[in-house]
């Protein structure tokens, strides 16, 4: 075994490396251009099942579905083991296995001015709405955790995918180790296109306990080792740290997903669960690609990916390798045509970036039955405040700069989501601390400025939000809405353009109509949220987003609520 401190000779006869001293310097720079880019995917296993498992002190071997409602959103292993599904019913659940603790998640309940777990929730469908906040508190958890195992320099880019999994671009971290490691690759007066010199023969490739993806013909023993191999075998040492670090302080597994790029990562990390981590080499991309679906991919799992398999009538990548670049541009657009034709083939290149670029938070809410006055719909905005106030908190954690909001809106929807929608804006005054009595005080005046002439109660819904978020960076070219328990990765420029005329770039707080209320109930996202493992909802059939269902949910019974009610 070699103590990894040599390379090859650099003689102009001996093999070089495939890779480029601008590949290593493009690696320092943590540029998604780099082919020894290095990026990982760590992802709670069952995330929402196993922290109520811990929280009620149940043993792993115990099945437990975390329920809202009638509806199933997450399940252990255990359960899932014994055939219970998230499409299934409560009750159905219940038949199939009646061992099973069904968990209700914790709810606001109308009156109160934070979210409980309660015995009785479910003789409360009219007053009580899900709370994520108690699964919120384990994320900021994770990101202060993971934040202080990093380095401070180079800077560590984290970016959360969601409350319950989170990327890592360790491309400079693991640039460090590796000049310190192999000296020999900082020659002087050496050009960018020079090729590397490679690794020793006897360099060890510290893997663990991890999967590795082979390449098909991984008993050639002529397989010559390169930098690519070496790069994620530091990168899997970090990662493995981090999720032993987990385990240890917060008492919940993770598996994790260790590739060149986010998509592949993200793809990794599903093929080790439950606590298990995979590295997915280069030389193996070729040989896995083939063998998933297309719509697995990151990208490709809403509008554009059931557009190509409606398309070329597949979802197997393998099949659609045999489909020509030409083609891919000519059915599915010069642009998206060019992204599957090369996400097919592992080449994704989006970078790992801060969630900082989040523009607006948004929190609604259906009355059932309908607030007939503006002190009934006082006791909701209470909680949004509550709500809000938390949520900037999470955008402060992510990027790790004050995020303050400039503009508050209130949006009054009279029948509900279908409309007709009034919305009143107004500025933020700098000198006011954020919190949520302050908070509560503006939303309170401005429903009741909204509200004080014309028809408008009763109401069947109320939403708020805070827009124009402040950071001191320059502004991002694409703004995203977060809802109040929700995300959508719709990618349509009408959708987007509508949803920011909710608010007026001037400031201005006259009343005005504004964007049809069932877009306003939604939000909007950039696309490079990962958009696989949908929920299918009993009650419509409509592939939602896990952090999604709680507020789809919440809608669906409140609609069966109005219609028995009418």
């Amino acid at each position: 075994m070699s103590d990894d401190t040599g390379a090859s000779a650099a003689h102009p006869t001996a093999p070089s490396s495939q890779f480029t001293y601008r590949d290593l310097q493009l690696l320092s720079q943590s540029s998604p251009e780099s082919p020894l880019r290095v990026v990982a995917l760590v992802d709670y296993d069952s995330f929402y099942a196993q922290y109520e498992s811990l929280r009620l002190g149940l043993p792993p071997s115990k099945p437990l579905a975390v329920r809202q409602w009638n509806a199933i959103i997450a399940l252990n292993y255990a359960a899932k083991e014994r055939g219970v599904k998230r499409i299934m019913s409560a009750d159905d659940a219940r038949r199939i296995c009646p061992e099973i603790v069904l968990q209700h998640v914790p709810t606001w309940r109308e009156g109160d001015e934070r979210w409980r777990y309660r015995d009785d929730v479910l003789d409360h469908l009219k007053t009580d709405k899900a709370s994520l906040d108690p699964y919120r508190a384990v994320s900021r958890k994770t990101m202060h955790l993971v934040r202080k195992l990093l380095p401070a320099k180079p800077a560590p880019t984290i970016e959360r995918a969601g409350v319950d999994e989170f990327y890592l671009d360790l491309s400079a971290q693991v640039h460090r180790t590796l000049v310190e490691r192999f000296p020999t690759l900082t020659p002087v007066n050496m050009s960018l296109d020079d090729y590397l010199p490679l690794p020793a023969a006897d360099t060890s490739l510290q893997w663990g306990k991890e999967k590795v993806m082979m390449p098909a013909d991984s008993r050639n023993l002529d397989e010559v080792l390169d930098w690519d191999d070496v790069v994620l075998s530091i990168g899997g040492s970090i990662v493995r740290n981090i999720r032993e670090e987990i385990k240890k302080q917060l008492q919940l597994t993770t598996s994790a997903g260790i590739s060149c790029n986010k998509m592949l990562a993200k793809a990794a990390s599903r093929m080790n669960k439950p606590a298990g981590q995979t590295i997915m080499r280069r030389k193996s991309i070729p040989t896995i690609m083939p063998t998933l679906k297309a719509t697995s991919l990151s990208g490709l799992g809403r509008q554009l990916g059931q557009k190509f398999v409606k398309t070329f009538g597949s979802d197997n990548i393998r099949d659609l390798l045999q489909v020509s670049l030409t083609e891919m541009r000519s059915q599915l657009g010069a642009e998206d045509g060019q992204w599957v034709y090369n996400a097919i083939r592992g080449d994704e290149r989006g970078p790992v970036r801060p969630r900082c670029e989040v523009q607006s938070l948004l929190a609604a809410k259906t009355f059932i039955p309908k607030a007939e006055n503006l002190q009934q719909a006082d006791k909701w905005l209470r909680i949004f405040a509550a709500d809000l106030e938390s949520r900037l908190h999470d955008l402060d954690l992510d990027s790790e700069l004050p995020r303050r909001p400039r503009t508050i809106a209130v949006h009054h929807h009279i029948n509900g989501r279908f409309g007709p929608t009034r919305s009143k804006q107004a500025p933020i005054p700098p000198q006011i601390e954020i919190n949520k009595e302050t908070i509560f005080d503006m939303l309170h005046d401005l429903l009741r400025d909204l509200t004080e002439h014309g028809e408008s109660w009763p109401c069947l819904g109320v939403s708020v939000s805070m827009s124009n978020l402040d950071s001191g960076l320059p502004a991002p070219q694409t703004g995203r809405i977060t809802s109040f328990f929700s995300t959508d990765n719709s990618r349509s420029p009408r959708k987007r353009g509508r949803e920011d005329d909710v608010c007026d770039a001037s400031g201005s707080s006259a009343k005005r109509q504004v964007v049809a209320s069932s877009d306003v109930f939604k939000s909007s996202d950039a696309a490079d949220v990962a958009e696989e493992h949908y929920y299918l909802c009993p009650n419509c059939s409509e592939a939602v987003q896990p952090s999604e269902v709680l507020e789809h949910l919440d809608w669906h019974v409140a609609m069966e609520v109005q219609n028995q009610q009418s």
